[in-house]
């Protein structure tokens, strides 16, 4: 569904008035409250968790001889450390703190080893590589926000009413409409329950006890 479809949807699941909203921009009253639970539940969802699959991405920077910082990607949240290569070389990920004790001057590697994300969220290498070459990583992306009428959320269809039964919830509280709360917690509930289990990186077990 798209944001103003999930704005609808909401609207004739705890029946609301009118046959609206006919648009996400320029409304008011109930409307624009039915809007920002809509907008609000999604965020909620998305936070509660910093590895959902349907904030999973891919990147690539192409790396300079001349430079050592890179932007991150716009909607970088947090990265992969082991996917981090360069080729078919891993590059080890440091903290900020350690690596600005050790690499205040670049390396004498011909080939950057070592990565580390700066306090305003630019990457930087322990040193330039000696030719173009591509960094290429994994990474988990910050939250989506609907702002749109034809804003999709990322995470996949079969969950969208969870985003409309969040939203509910909060409209439940603030109408003090208690049948609306159990139908929405209920369902909310069902739906959460099956995307921790779709939803998220699957569990490795540890080696066997000695």
């Amino acid at each position: 569904m798209t944001f103003l479809e999930l704005c609808q949807r909401l609207r004739r699941e705890v029946g609301a008035a009118g046959a609206g909203p006919a648009s996400v921009v320029g409304q008011n009253g109930e409307y624009l409250r039915l809007i920002g639970w809509i907008q609000q539940a999604w965020h909620e969802i998305q936070t509660e968790r910093r590895d959902w699959r349907f904030a999973w991405a891919e990147a690539e920077i192409e790396l300079s001889p001349e430079f050592r910082d890179y932007p991150a990607p716009d909607d970088f949240e947090h990265w992969i450390a082991e996917t981090l290569r360069i080729g078919n070389d891993r590059l080890r990920l440091m903290g900020w703190d350690d690596f600005r004790e050790r690499y205040r001057e670049p390396s004498n590697a011909t080939l950057p080893q070592v990565v580390t994300l700066l306090p305003d969220n630019r990457i930087r290498l322990d040193t330039s590589p000696s030719a173009t070459t591509t960094l290429r990583f994994e990474y988990f992306r910050t939250p989506q926000a609907l702002a749109e009428n034809n804003d999709v959320p990322r995470l996949p269809a079969r969950y969208h009413m969870l985003i409309v039964y969040r939203a509910m919830i909060q409209y439940a509280l603030f109408e003090n409409a208690p049948e609306v709360l159990q139908q929405g917690s209920a369902n909310a509930a069902r739906l959460m329950s099956d995307m921790l289990i779709s939803e998220l990186p699957a569990m490795t077990l540890g080696g066997a006890l000695a």
